[in-house]
């Protein structure tokens, strides 16, 4: 049977509990541009460029430098392979994943030419994130810690009534259903009461399993605009409408071992297995505003500022649990779905750019981008009133700003064109984090094209590296040290007139 838990505070104390408001504002925060295989090739480093169309997720002014129109078209194929080590194991997997990086057009018109010489009005759709990805990992725990730890020292910290555990009025996700499944039971002795773990009793060691598989996308649909003065001065904005999904399973499994049967009158408890799934469904609103400066025939310069995405997001959260005893009895706990809603906004982001051209040749271009994470912040909705400052506070100690870098090159060889590019982003995790996590991601890229009139072709291949790592939980003696590399090939089609 279903429950349907409607209480927006409760729902969103899990978040507070697992430390799930930090991971969230970073997940929806932190981009991850992708776009035409040109724009990939060069590790979409276009600030001071322009003349790129998915160059407009960097810097809006870039449509002003474009002459001519122009429709492009993107595939792209991703693998993503994740390297997962816990407890002396290593364990590899794998996902692939088949999206539409981009889609675009852009209008060029003829103005004065003693002056404002070219207007451009671009839409178009790109994608900012992919989070499609499969991890796992198993290790015998023999320190004698389990995943139940933490909600046995919640429940002894504030000493809930059963009543209220059974009937789902607190801790609604893990510790009541682990109550229910009698993997947590209570000492009644006299007057005192405390929680236990049931596999306490003669445990030798445990299996320890956890399955996390992720899928989802953030991409934004933009309208921009531009102009050129003069052939100096280029300046372009942009309004832009961001859509994500998010969905995660995660699976949790112990088994525990015992050094021999359980004594005559005991029943030991074998194993316990959770299972929540999370979906979250947003849109959120962006403007972005840019200018490039031609200082000299081949020097050029670029600054755009992007302005915070305002999202508002509906999540769906379900959460079931299963126990095995040594008797043959299995507890099922009651599947609870939660639904709530609420408000994110993501922080500014500021970027700086340097490019020479070589006439004809080819081009190179630098773009410096900083953001600080630690300005995330959530807010609550009507209908489902929240205080976040726990939350917001807990952003701003744990999360930093960061540097980002990203450098491109281009060299032409008519009618066939060679790229590369590199993109270095910072650590967004400040020291304030008991496992100081170094999630800083370098991608490395290459590609070519072919043109031919008003035609061309693009290929691009890109790879990128991150590490990150997965507590388990709170109390874990051990943690899951993951190596994520994403394989990216993106084909893009063009059409100029």
């Amino acid at each position: 049977m279903k429950k349907l838990i409607g209480i927006a505070l409760i729902a969103l104390s899990v978040n507070v509990v697992y430390g799930q408001g930090t991971e969230d504002a970073l997940r929806f925060s932190r981009m991850h541009y992708l776009g035409t295989a040109r724009f990939n090739a060069m590790g979409g480093s276009f600030g001071a460029l322009g003349g790129e169309i998915s160059g407009i997720l960097i810097n809006p002014a870039g449509i002003g430098v474009y002459r001519n129109s122009e429709f492009t078209f993107s595939t792209a194929l991703q693998s993503t392979i994740q390297e997962v080590g816990f407890r002396n194991g290593l364990r590899n997997e794998n996902s692939l994943n088949f999206n539409i990086p981009n889609i675009a057009f852009v209008n060029s018109y003829r103005g004065d030419p003693n002056g404002w010489k070219n207007y451009s009005f671009s839409i178009g759709h790109n994608r900012v994130n992919s989070f499609k990805g499969n991890y796992s990992f198993n290790g015998n725990n023999t320190e004698g810690s389990s995943f139940l730890d933490p909600y046995v020292l919640d429940l002894n910290e504030t000493f809930p009534s059963t009543d209220d555990l059974i009937n789902y009025n607190v801790y609604p996700f893990g510790h009541a259903q682990a109550f229910e499944t009698y993997a947590i039971d209570i000492f009644q002795d006299g007057g005192g009461n405390e929680f236990y773990d049931r596999w306490l009793i003669d445990e030798e060691s445990i299996d320890q399993t956890k399955e996390v598989e992720e899928t989802g996308r953030q991409s934004e649909t933009y309208f921009a605009l531009g102009g050129n003065y003069r052939d100096k001065l280029y300046i372009g904005g942009s309004m832009a409408v961001q859509t994500t999904r998010f969905e995660r399973n995660i699976v949790r499994y112990e088994e525990y071992n015992y050094a021999g049967p359980p004594p005559a009158g005991v029943v030991d408890i074998n194993s316990y297995r959770e299972e929540t799934n999370l979906l979250s469904l947003g849109t959120g609103f962006n403007l972005k505003f840019g200018m490039i400066y031609r200082i000299t025939e081949q020097l050029r310069i670029g600054a755009s500022v992007h302005s915070p995405t305002w999202f508002r997001f509906s999540e769906e959260y379900i959460v079931e649990s299963v126990s095995s005893f040594s008797d043959g009895n299995r507890y099922d706990s009651e599947t609870l779905e939660s639904n709530y809603d609420y408000r994110l906004r993501t922080p500014w982001r500021f970027n700086t750019s340097l490019a020479y051209v070589f006439g004809r040749q080819g081009m190179i271009n630098v773009d410096y981008e900083y953001v600080d994470y630690s300005y995330a912040r959530f807010d609550d909705v009507r209908g489902f009133n929240y205080n976040y400052s726990f939350v917001n506070n807990n952003i701003n100690d744990v999360l930093q700003a960061t540097h980002n870098l990203r450098f491109g090159a281009e060299i032409r060889l008519d009618p066939f064109v060679a790229r590369a590019g590199f993109r270095y982003e910072g650590n967004p995790y400040g020291d304030n984090v008991e496992f100081n996590p170094d999630e800083s991601r370098m991608t490395y890229s290459l590609g070519g094209g072919y043109r031919y009139k008003n035609f061309n072709f693009d290929l691009s291949y890109s790879m990128s590296q991150m590490d990150y790592i997965d507590p388990f939980y709170e109390t874990s003696p051990a943690e899951a040290n993951i190596t994520r590399n994403d394989h990216l090939v993106t084909a893009t089609f063009g059409w100029r007139w």
